[in-house]
């Protein structure tokens, strides 16, 4: 079932499997479609994709609220120094936030620079989880016309930033996210 959902969400057979702490954040967010979901189903998650929850995602993905697991979005990962390599030597989900956190921040420009230095652009892999990530993250204001709830904003804009990246630097490689065929507003 995992591996199924993993290949829709690339919308064709991925070339190379995904690591387990990328698997485990697109799992997360295509399962709760939300940024804080229960400790409990954060585990089972966890137990699926192979990884320990407390070492392997809690303070680096996300953190522990209460009862509740809560995932971090390129901000607030790089505010907290958990971004990995961005070679995805620890996981392709670090080279897709490093790059989400320089576009948000910065330009595109010097989001694509450093891919391209560590060579993650021309890894298969790493152009499936991009897909990935904008198939399961909820897109910004700009591609809906609709405001984001505060919860899913920080994401929303890890979308937005990711989307114009895949844009610029990916279109003939990446394919559009399907989900933004469900909004009537034309995307830029």
């Amino acid at each position: 079932m995992k591996r199924w959902r993993l290949e829709q969400l690339t919308h064709l057979k991925r070339e190379a499997e995904l690591d387990p702490p990328t698997e485990w954040f697109l799992l997360a967010w295509d399962a709760f479609q939300a940024p804080q979901f229960p400790v409990d189903e954060a585990l089972r998650l966890a137990r699926v994709v192979g990884i320990d929850l407390d070492r392997e995602v809690i303070g680096r993905l996300a953190e522990k609220k209460t009862s509740n697991v809560v995932l971090w979005d390129s901000s607030t990962r790089a505010a907290k120094g958990a971004l990995g390599p961005s070679n995805g030597s620890k996981g392709w989900i670090d080279s897709i936030h490093h790059a989400a956190s320089r576009a948000r921040n910065q330009t595109l420009e010097a989001a694509v620079d450093p891919l391209n230095r560590v060579g993650a652009t021309q890894e298969p892999v790493f152009l499936s989880a991009l897909e990935a990530v904008l198939e399961v993250l909820l897109p910004s204001r700009t591609f809906t016309g609709i405001d984001p709830l505060d919860a899913v904003a920080p994401a929303a804009s890890d979308f937005e930033a990711l989307e114009h990246l895949r844009r610029l630097a990916f279109a003939d490689r990446v394919d559009r996210p399907n989900q933004l065929a469900l909004w009537s507003v034309e995307s830029p």
